[in-house]
């Protein structure tokens, strides 16, 4: 094995220039040379020495491996959020650890992060976090969470800012002739001490944009899913139910049925076009449908679905950067946020308004 030492002697230098160059200490007061410094790093490229990060963890308390904390981790906007982690955490010389948690688990996966003296965890777990709060505090570990609608007490927070796709989506539809656009909502408006969900966020961005165009949400014109589940458990038969029942609602409107149904997310927005379908209705002919997040199945459906993009990789991205630059600082929990804009893509379940 290559050590320092081997290092100093070939580059004519001491062990403790070597050992501040290469473990990159910049803060201490000590200058070393830009050629010295130049002189030490090719000497260790030449040697092929690799460093010991187990020695830099004892050392410092730290590990250059980063903890993924995650529900669902197969559901596929979760597993993108990893890769983009993943692939940023490559980039930046970081490992990246993916901990699957549920309810029971939480707690084990928590005391895991600590005792592998973890340089960061990313967090995207359903559920209470408090947890996972307390520890990293106490433990003196920077926190990141990822798409969580509300600001959290500690640490910070990515979020997916759904409001620049949104406003495409109206948009769209809009320079398409459409005036009467219903949505589609989650089905908990309220929860967690009366934080809203995603569904009922987009919902108020809905509004807000059929407002700024002029344009009226008559009253039945936003229905709910009394049935909303995330992730693999999206394709059971209740809650496809509950989709179908929220499209009905709208189809069977005492108004007329929207010509343009937006809808809170890709899962519901593939169902409404089956249950138009099966009401004699054509998309886009007679209808247009718009979902969010771009999952990659709404690619093959037909007709492909127009949709809103959430930045699934991006996020994963930024919040692997948030982490990279808390460690080896001075720790501030302090809770921060960070949004990573959505965009849209339009394809074929959306056209002209009927006359």
């Amino acid at each position: 094995m290559i050590t320092m030492t081997d290092i100093a002697t070939k580059a004519g230098v001491s062990r403790s220039a070597v050992s501040h160059v290469l473990n990159d200490r910049h803060g201490e007061n000590i200058r070393i040379p830009d050629a010295t410094r130049q002189r030490i790093l090719e000497t260790a490229t030449e040697m092929g020495y690799r460093p010991n990060e187990l020695a830099r963890s004892v050392a410092s308390g730290k590990t250059r491996m980063i903890g993924y904390l995650v529900s669902e981790p197969n559901y596929e906007p979760y597993w993108n959020t990893i890769l983009g982690a993943l692939a940023e955490a490559e980039e930046l010389g970081f490992t990246l650890k993916v901990l699957s948690v549920t309810g029971q688990t939480l707690a084990e996966r928590v005391r895991q992060c600590v005792e592998l003296r973890l340089g960061g965890i990313i967090v995207r777990v359903i559920g209470d976090k408090s947890l996972i709060f307390k520890e990293a505090n106490g433990a003196q570990i920077p926190v990141v969470t990822v798409d969580e609608g509300v600001e959290q007490p500690f640490g910070s927070s990515v979020v997916a800012d759904d409001a620049p796709g949104c406003q495409a989506a109206i948009e769209h539809l809009v320079q398409l002739g459409h005036s009467r656009i219903g949505f589609i909502s989650s089905g908990f408006p309220q929860f967690n001490e009366g934080k809203k969900d995603i569904g009922s966020i987009r919902e108020e961005l809905f509004r807000s944009e059929m407002q700024r165009h002029g344009l009226e949400v008559p009253e039945g014109y936003v229905t709910r899913e009394t049935m909303a589940v995330f992730g693999p458990h999206a394709g059971t038969e209740e809650n496809m139910q509950s989709a179908r029942d929220a499209t009905l609602a709208l189809l069977e409107h005492s108004y007329g049925h929207p010509t343009a149904i937006f809808c809170w997310r890709d899962e519901t927005a593939m169902c409404v076009i089956r249950v138009c379908r099966q009401a004699g209705l054509s998309v886009p002919g007679d209808i247009s449908v718009v979902g969010f997040s771009d999952l990659s199945t709404v690619r093959f459906f037909d007709p492909p679905l127009s949709t809103v993009k959430s930045p699934w990789e991006e996020l994963g991205r930024t919040a692997m950067r948030q982490i990279a630059q808390r460690i080896g600082k001075e720790f501030t929990p302090e809770p921060t946020t960070h949004l990573v804009g959505s965009g849209f893509v339009a394809r074929k379940s959306t056209g002209p308004a009927p006359v």
